[in-house]
């Protein structure tokens, strides 16, 4: 017996971690020791191939494809709400369970269960409503594939001071970002209105050159700053866990943060609902009358941080 997931087509990082969530559940509760298998138009397997309850995935670039795959299936869960016709055909060919993201209440008569996407929802919410309803079992299961992540990590941090995680890069483009030296400066803010130590650890993707650049030069004058560089997620949900505070632009990793329920501050170009999960430790921050991102002001973010570190505490 073998689970066939058909994950959404875009290749992004966070619309790939958002579906991590709705992914275990269906593992825990459908799939029992079956594999897992993942059908993606994009190559994204390096995401999921560090998870280790997840089989494969496969690069299907047609329907073709995937139509062959979808008949090992026993189970199916589709994450892609406009992709009907291998839903219709799978239950057609193999009848099995379906569990389905669908567009209308119509479009979710073939499924054993569905849920209604909802672009005004946090999209990672949105897809685990496919299972359950329960507001306690949907915040647990959030969280959950990230907390067994972060469990095989060793790193560490000097809990004994404050931690506070920035994310400053955005696979989204330039218009996304607040931008490194306003991080920069937050920092000394923050240090100077906490009145306590604080370290600050900057989170940077690969490709984020000139950040990464900007900070090695800065590193060897402050001992306060650090950077992280290409983590692998499980190091990524371990920073999460251990740091008091993540504040971050619209970019993939701040999903693990969201995920995790862990106080945070998202830095939006625009208000974005399905981007954004709503809990009592979140705030997000947009600048006024839809202006640059960078236009908002280090204070604002800064009086938000403070008072999100003195309720950590």
């Amino acid at each position: 017996m073998t689970n066939i997931v058909l994950l959404r087509n875009r290749p992004h990082f966070g619309s790939q971690i958002t579906t991590l969530p709705a992914l275990r559940l269906f593992s825990q509760r459908y799939c029992g020791d079956a594999p897992l298998i993942l059908l993606s138009r994009h190559e994204v397997s390096w995401v999921f191939q560090q998870f280790p309850w997840i089989e494969s995935t496969i690069h299907s670039t047609n329907y073709l494809a995937e139509l062959k795959a979808l008949s090992n299936g026993s189970n199916l869960l589709n994450l892609r709400p406009s992709n009907r016709f291998p839903v219709l055909l799978y239950k057609t060919i193999k009848n099995g369970q379906i569990f389905d993201l669908v567009n209308s209440e119509a479009a979710g008569l073939p499924a054993h269960q569905y849920s209604i996407l909802n672009e005004e929802e946090y999209r990672a919410l949105n897809y685990l409503k496919i299972f359950t309803q329960d507001k306690a079992e949907l915040s647990e299961a959030l969280a959950l594939p990230f907390y067994e992540l972060a469990e095989s990590s060793s790193l560490t941090i000097n809990k004994q001071v404050i931690n506070v995680l920035v994310m400053p890069g955005s696979g989204g483009g330039e218009h996304k970002k607040w931008g490194l030296l306003n991080y920069l400066k937050l920092s000394k803010t923050i240090t100077e209105k906490s009145g306590g130590k604080c370290h600050f650890h900057v989170l940077l993707g690969p490709d984020e050159t000139e950040e990464i650049q900007l900070m090695n030069n800065l590193l060897a004058t402050s001992e306060d700053l650090f950077l992280h560089t290409a983590l692998p997620i499980k190091d990524i949900c371990k920073l999460v866990s251990l740091c008091d505070l993540t504040i971050a632009n619209d970019c993939g990793p701040s999903h693990i943060a969201q995920c995790m329920q862990r106080p945070y501050i998202g830095l939006f170009r625009e208000a974005n609902p399905e981007w954004f999960l709503t809990h009592p430790k979140s705030i997000k921050v947009t600048p006024h009358q839809n202006q640059d991102i960078k236009t908002i002001s280090i204070e604002l973010v800064t009086e938000h941080a403070i008072n999100l570190l003195k309720h950590s505490y």
